[in-house]
């Protein structure tokens, strides 16, 4: 038997067909981009009619490839990038759709700063509300309040293509988490919170426990996308979360999720909510538990603008990306820790929710290649620079998650963990061992994981989990760990400069 996750990401959607050991049998992706409103540059939106035929292609195509037949498929779950929502009016009609970059809130956060203030940041662990469905909903209460007034049903993104699956309303305590409309301390909808918006909590969907039963496909999106009509859907998760279920992150780790952006989180079994609002609380999938998360924003996705600006000029640009790509850890081998004393801080950050919306200005220093003793920036050292920066910021979300409580493992999954040199590397930055899964798909292993717990294969998410992840060999810090303490210091100094 095998089971379907579907991954609504952000510059994408894919659908993995995964065997209970975890072994991935059929893939299919395709990406997919966003629309930005006439006259509201901030805003972004997507048709909802084009994503799910987007979502039911790559799935046909994960079945086709997996050679496996649909009837062998036991179950299905969904995960998706957090804070992207969709509402739906009370004929099941999609009336918006936005992804998690959809900023419209920006402008209508001050309802909810005037109605709680800081109290929702102790309810919802989220901060500053202009990221969250509150903010959002209430800018469509004041600029289009026939969409405002037709809202019967407000879903995250993975919990939306729960519903085209099998025309159900329901999410799980992690993705419910991520709305800004949830209650972290009892794991219920707020009333707090939706009476400051002006809405019902009954719009919201069910809260369910995630790997759970909570539907079947129905005839409809059978015909789609060509999963078997009544296959039980298990209930999935916010993508990071589903990452920590993929690395079988416990109490007391720290866990790196090192893709377009890099969460840094930590599972902790008593509440706490920073009281610097610097860093976000939200719940975790397994009862009783919740996520600290300091985030480092932007951090894959930078060095994927690197390598394409270096590639720019070649004959065969994209050519030059997937080979570079491909070879990175070769064309990175013999650089030394500093990248013979360049430095850049360029994108990814140490969080701070106070200061989330100001953008850091970029810098890059390297020495002038005036002597002839001096090594000469070339494309490899700056690239290292780049990969340096994302270490050193990934450790400075570290520090901040240690004030807290101090980590008893670290784990790193993700896109950027198909490279060597990451975990090699983010191992002697921190100086301390790193574990790193096989599967680096940590969203989709995870709603796997809640698939084949739904499907009984395993009793409990940890059985499944236990089961289905595999191990390459950790990374250990070597000689090069005590220059990178230098080097850290170094880079933070430049960081920080001018505040």
């Amino acid at each position: 038997m095998v089971v379907a996750a579907i991954d609504a990401g952000t510059t994408g959607v894919r659908c993995f067909i995964f065997e209970l050991t975890g072994k991935v049998l059929g893939i299919g992706r395709e990406p997919w981009d966003y629309t930005t409103p006439i006259d509201l540059e901030i805003a972004k939106e997507f048709d909802p009619e084009y994503f799910w035929y987007l979502t039911c292609k790559v799935t046909k195509t994960a079945i086709k490839t997996s050679g496996v037949k649909s009837s062998d498929i036991s179950a299905v779950a969904t995960t998706s990038q957090r804070h992207g929502c969709v509402f739906i009016n009370k004929d099941g009609k999609e009336v918006y759709a936005g992804p998690n970059i959809d900023a419209r809130g920006a402008m209508t956060q001050y309802i909810i700063e005037e109605a709680l203030g800081e109290e929702y940041h102790e309810i919802t662990g989220c901060w500053p509300p202009l990221m969250f469905s509150p903010a959002r909903l209430s800018w469509f209460e004041e600029e289009e309040p026939e969409i405002f007034e037709s809202v019967a049903h407000i879903l995250p993104l993975n919990d939306w293509i729960t519903y085209k699956l099998g025309n159900i309303f329901v999410t799980d305590p992690s993705a419910g988490s991520g709305t800004g409309f949830m209650d972290i301390r009892t794991g219920e909808w707020s009333d707090e919170v939706a009476e400051a918006v002006n809405i019902d909590t009954n719009i919201l969907p069910e809260i369910r426990e995630t790997g759970t039963v909570v539907g079947e496909v129905t005839t409809e999106a059978h015909k789609a996308c060509g999963l078997p009509k009544g296959l039980p859907i298990a209930q999935g998760g916010a993508d990071t979360h589903c990452a920590l279920l993929a690395s079988d992150a416990k109490s007391g780790e720290i866990a790196v999720v090192a893709g377009s952006t890099a969460p840094v989180m930590m599972i902790i079994d008593d509440l706490y909510c920073d009281p610097t609002q610097k860093i976000w609380t939200g719940c975790h999938m397994i009862p009783g538990q919740w996520v600290l998360e300091s985030n480092a924003t932007l951090t894959g996705a930078y060095l994927e603008w690197v390598v394409r600006l270096l590639c720019e000029r070649a004959k065969d640009p994209e050519n030059c990306r997937r080979t570079t790509f491909d070879h990175l850890d070769e064309i990175l081998v013999d650089i030394p820790p500093g990248s013979n004393e360049t430095f850049a801080t360029l994108g990814p950050s140490i969080m701070n929710c106070q200061q989330i919306t100001d953008v850091k200005q970029a810098k890059m220093v390297f020495p002038q290649p005036a002597l002839p003793q001096v090594v000469p920036l070339n494309s490899a050292r700056m690239i290292h620079a780049v990969l340096e920066n994302i270490a050193y910021a990934v450790k400075g979300n570290c520090v901040q998650l240690e004030a807290y409580r101090k980590a008893s493992c670290f784990k790193t999954i993700g896109g950027m963990t198909q490279s060597k040199v990451w975990p090699d590397m983010l191992a002697n930055v921190l100086g301390h061992s790193v574990k790193t899964p096989l599967q680096p798909e940590g969203s989709l292993l995870g709603a796997a994981i809640c698939a084949a717990r739904g499907a009984d294969h395993y009793p409990k998410l940890i059985d499944a989990t236990k089961a289905m992840v595999q191990w390459k060999s950790p990374s250990n810090p070597d000689d090069r760990a005590d220059l990178y303490k230098s080097y850290f210091s170094k880079w933070s100094s430049m960081f920080c400069e001018g505040e």
